[in-house]
């Protein structure tokens, strides 16, 4: 059985699920002035945003999956402090997220699959017939 299609095919779909996404986030532009009442607060170095609407509500809550490997208290802690940090925008005037141009970002994603997934086939197949040879006994 080889390690290459299972792995190099499921890293390919991620990639597409990925510039997929980018197209649909930027398909509906919103209007400037909602751009510029949105606020968002980030804790853990990014892992975890709050983001609140132009009508000063929570609109989404985002935490990367790896925030699941701490305590709940220390989650908590990290929500707390984006919700806050996000208040803190809206009340302070800060910078709000801007509307940006998602059409660069979904182009260099398309071109990182089209490159890194061959390579990363080519990578496993290596693996794969380097742990044949292994098996068999054969030169390393």
């Amino acid at each position: 059985m080889s390690v290459n299609e299972p792995a190099s095919g499921e890293f390919a779909r991620m990639l597409d699920a990925t510039v997929g996404a980018l197209r649909a986030a930027g398909a509906a532009p919103e209007d400037e002035e909602t751009a510029r009442l949105r606020r968002v607060g980030e804790s853990a170095e990014g892992q975890v945003r709050a983001e609140f609407g132009a009508d000063g509500r929570l609109a989404s809550l985002t935490l990367d999956p790896r925030m699941m490997r701490l305590s709940s208290a220390e989650v908590c802690d990290h929500v707390i402090a984006a919700v806050n940090a996000a208040i803190d925008s809206m009340r302070g005037g800060g910078p709000s997220v801007a509307a940006g141009d998602l059409s660069q970002l979904t182009e260099q994603l398309e071109q990182v699959r089209d490159t890194a997934v061959p390579r990363l086939g080519a990578f496993l197949q290596a693996l794969t017939d380097a742990q044949e040879r292994m098996a068999r006994g054969g030169p390393r």
